[in-house]
C-alpha cells in the first residue's frame, strides 16, 4: 500500500503543477489580450491624430488660397502667421528656382560633354559675388 500512497502523492503533485501551469497560462493570455487592446487603442489614437492634422492642413491651405485670391481677409491678429506662411512660400519658390538652375547647368554640361570640343565653352566670371537667380 505504500506504493499506492506514494503514487497518489505524485499524481496529486502533478495535478497541482498542471493546475498552476493552467492558471499561469490564463494570466499570460489575459495580459496578451490587454496589451493587444492597448496597442489597438494606441493605433486608433494615432490614426485619429493624423486625420485631425491632415484636416487642419487642408483647412489652412484652403484659407490661405482664399486670402491670396482676396476673397477672405483675416483679422490683424493673424498678420504674423500670414507673414510666416508667405515667407515660407517665397523660400520654397526660391529653393525650387535654385534646383531648376542646378539642373539646367547640369544639362548644359552634359550637352557640352556630348558635343565635344566644338561646343562653345561657358564664360569665366570676372567679378566675384553672389549669383542672382
Amino acid at each position: 500500500m505504500a506504493a499506492d500512497a506514494k503514487q497518489t502523492e505524485i499524481m496529486k503533485q502533478i495535478q497541482e503543477a498542471f493546475q498552476a501551469s493552467q492558471a499561469r497560462l490564463n494570466q499570460l493570455r489575459e495580459a496578451v489580450e490587454r496589451n493587444t487592446e492597448l496597442a489597438r487603442a494606441h493605433g486608433r489614437a494615432t490614426l485619429l491624430k493624423d486625420q485631425k492634422e491632415q484636416a487642419y492642413r487642408e483647412l489652412g491651405e484652403a484659407v490661405w488660397r482664399q486670402v491670396q485670391k482676396g476673397k477672405l481677409e483675416l483679422p490683424a491678429a493673424f498678420a504674423r502667421v500670414l507673414k510666416q506662411v508667405e515667407d515660407a512660400e517665397q523660400a520654397a519658390e526660391a529653393h525650387a528656382r535654385e534646383i531648376t538652375d542646378i539642373l539646367r547647368e547640369g544639362e548644359e554640361i552634359a550637352e557640352r560633354l556630348k558635343g565635344g570640343k566644338n561646343v562653345a565653352k561657358p564664360q569665366t566670371v570676372l567679378v566675384s559675388g553672389t549669383k542672382k537667380r
